[in-house]
């Protein structure tokens, strides 16, 4: 067995260390094993004084008045809003109040279709770790993205069929754009992809309502990668330099903390700046979060990005994922086909449960 991990691994290798002390079977049979490190998508409520209010709704179309957005959050009760129009970007702040409107604001909105633009909607997460202010950055941002009628997945419900968008950080072109910047080789989609036959996988990150989903592949390469990969980032996370603000931009490969109590520092590639916030993309979980831009940090040394990311995308050949929380659970099934429209996202098909 490997040795011991140092303090500050995340969860996932906690829950891996245990599966090896299981037989195969019991291992993919189990269920439900909740991560404190959770996508900001599902946190539970938190009581902590101090927290943010205010969630992020981006990909806008810019006609809209702030009166519609307060009534697309009418059910979270929205105290105010405040609308942004950045050359051919439209975003807004909305505070809902509280963190428990926050959480179900983000779980029922991110993702949905509002004028056939698919809406980005974060929670805006504190991080401990910030030490410097979080000066605005003053960076051009890029146009809206509008959903592609045929970048989607049918099911056929009582005879009708349902689309589903596949979510921008699941399209080629954006982890093409992702392992160009962080891994300078794009082999992993190739790689990925050639997956096949029974598996069993730890979900990371789902989209509520959608058949999407990233998750591990639990297999003793992957575990062996997670070991070599969270010790070498415990040894340098404080060593490592807050980002400055000239290189707080699009595309730059860095370390942040994970979303969540206890969360720990994990490999991330900017996907967005927004004022004196950036929108990370967690490598390894395949989770997205909104965070201070000065609370990230440096970490563009070649040897952090050896390990290719060790999570994939993977879509269900039927049904779709609720509310109810996923991560750190444990899908035991098969591994079907790709998805036609982009094949590095595999077609999973779980196991009828006893």
């Amino acid at each position: 067995m490997e040795h011991e991990a140092v303090e500050g691994l995340r969860k996932p290798l906690e829950k891996m260390r245990m599966a090896k002390n299981e037989s195969s079977e019991k291992q993919l049979m189990r269920r439900l094993i909740h991560l404190d490190g959770a996508s900001n998508r599902r946190l539970e409520p938190k009581k902590t004084k101090g927290l943010r209010k205010d969630v992020y709704i981006g990909n806008l179309p810019s006609e809209i008045a702030e009166e519609q957005i307060l009534q697309l959050f009418a059910a979270f009760e929205p105290v105010k809003v405040r609308k942004i129009v950045s050359g051919l970007k439209c975003y807004a702040f909305v505070d809902v109040g509280d963190t428990e409107n926050v959480a179900l604001a983000v779980s029922h909105l991110n993702n949905t279709i509002y004028n056939g633009r698919r809406l980005v909607v974060r929670e805006l997460c504190e991080s401990r770790g910030c030490e410097r202010s979080t000066a605005a950055t003053e960076l051009e941002l890029p146009p809206l993205e509008k959903v592609d009628k045929d970048c989607s997945v049918g099911s056929i419900k009582g005879g009708s069929q349902t689309s589903y968008a596949i979510p921008l950080e699941m399209r080629s072109l954006t982890l093409v754009q992702m392992l160009t910047s962080c891994f300078k080789d794009v082999g992993w989609i190739t790689e990925s992809a050639k997956v096949h036959g029974e598996v069993g996988l730890m979900v990371m990150d789902t989209f509520p309502h959608m058949p999407y989903f990233w998750a591990m592949n639990l297999t003793p390469e992957t575990y062996v990668k997670m070991c070599q990969l969270f010790n070498a980032l415990s040894v340098v996370t404080w060593e490592q330099p807050f980002l400055k603000k000239e290189e707080v931009q699009r595309g730059q490969r860095c370390m942040a903390e994970f979303p969540g109590e206890g969360g720990e520092w994990n490999r991330c590639w900017i996907v967005d700046v927004v004022e004196s916030w950036v929108i990370l993309f967690y490598v390894d979980s395949g989770s997205t979060a909104c965070v201070p831009a000065g609370c990230v940090k440096s970490l563009d040394n070649d040897k952090f990005w050896a390990v290719p990311p060790l999570v994939q995308p993977f879509v269900l050949q039927q049904g779709v994922m609720g509310n109810r929380k996923m991560d750190g659970s444990i899908l035991k099934g098969r591994v079907v086909g790709f998805h036609e429209a982009e094949p590095h996202i595999l077609r999973f098909s779980m196991t009828d449960e006893d």
